[in-house]
């Protein structure tokens, strides 16, 4: 299911928190990114943060939120901090 939401359902989301359920590992969702594509394209990234501790490679994650449901993403890390590790999922779709 969260592979087939869209840019408004993710915005509405910022700052709540999915599960990575294998893990039973939380990520924030902190930031929802209009990319600027074509008249029939729906492009976008959402920007996860994760703890320190856990460090995730790239690769397909089951996760879970409360309101929008569970579903597979392709998560890549993109960068660390103080804060911890963050992971970014994009979308570029035919509408």
């Amino acid at each position: 299911m969260l592979d087939k939401l869209n840019y408004e359902d993710y915005a509405t989301q910022t700052n709540t928190k999915f599960l990575l359920t294998d893990f039973n590992l939380e990520l924030e969702l902190r930031d929802v990114v209009r990319k600027t594509g074509g008249p029939n394209q729906d492009m976008f990234s959402l920007v996860f943060r994760g703890p320190k501790e856990n460090y995730l490679g790239q690769g397909i994650f089951q996760l879970r939120h409360e309101k929008l449901g569970d579903g597979e993403l392709f998560l890549v890390p993109i960068g660390v901090d103080q804060e911890g590790y963050q992971y970014e999922a994009g979308f570029n779709r035919i509408i």
